[in-house]
């Protein structure tokens, strides 16, 4: 970023400065200053900004830039939520499922999940499928899994991390019977997007083992 772009955003819009504290804390086009960055994301996030809220709890939670403080990390994250952060919802909702937490609400994840789901986001979705599975806050069902899982990785075919979480769940033997029912219906219904996305999930190697009966126990 050129010097005179930065000082244009420093008098711009809220957004402007959320980006004025992503080039100070990482050194983009000016010089790095993660105590400055955190002056300017408090600003935006001040203003209401979720992306910004959301900096700024990773800032409290991780010491960038401020000591660290895990219950401020925390006010910041919850803030980011409220105004519609899917990322945010997501951590909170697996948060609300750790016992360890101190916060530990299995109804309350799967809300989070389900609204980050609701907007898109395919992490919410891959972690209410677990939740389906688990009975973490619903009654277990391996249909509705299968479906979340399924609609996460269409979401975001490009998040490696995420297709190989998913096929790690589809090991679940109660999800087979499943994912065989979603083929039939497929391709009884000539679901053509949906038959391909299920067929290349399940002819991964993983599965080619599966169908050997080779996959250890």
């Amino acid at each position: 970023m050129l010097e005179q772009d930065f000082q244009i955003l420093k008098t711009n819009t809220i957004k402007g400065m959320l980006c004025v504290g992503r080039c100070l804390e990482t050194g983009d086009g000016v010089g790095r200053d993660q105590t400055e960055a955190v002056k300017w994301y408090r600003m935006a996030a001040e203003h209401g900004l979720p992306d910004a809220a959301f900096e700024l709890a990773k800032c409290y939670r991780f010491g960038i830039g401020v000591r660290r403080n895990r219950i401020t990390a925390s006010k910041w994250l919850h803030k980011a939520a409220k105004h519609g952060h899917t990322r945010a919802m997501v951590l909170l909702g697996k948060r609300c499922l750790d016992y360890d937490s101190g916060e530990y609400n299995s109804r309350k994840a799967v809300e989070l999940f389900r609204k980050a789901a609701d907007q898109g986001d395919a992490w919410g979705m891959f972690h209410l499928g677990e939740c389906y599975i688990n009975g973490d806050g619903v009654k277990k069902d391996f249909d509705a899994a299968y479906l979340w899982f399924y609609k996460a990785v269409v979401t975001a075919p490009e998040d490696e991390h995420l297709y190989h979480s998913v096929q790690h769940k589809f090991f679940d033997p109660n999800l087979k019977e499943c994912r065989d029912n979603m083929l039939k219906e497929a391709s009884n219904q000539g679901k053509q997007e949906m038959l391909n996305s299920t067929i290349c999930i399940s002819n991964q190697p993983q599965f080619e083992g599966e169908r050997g009966n080779d996959i250890p126990g």
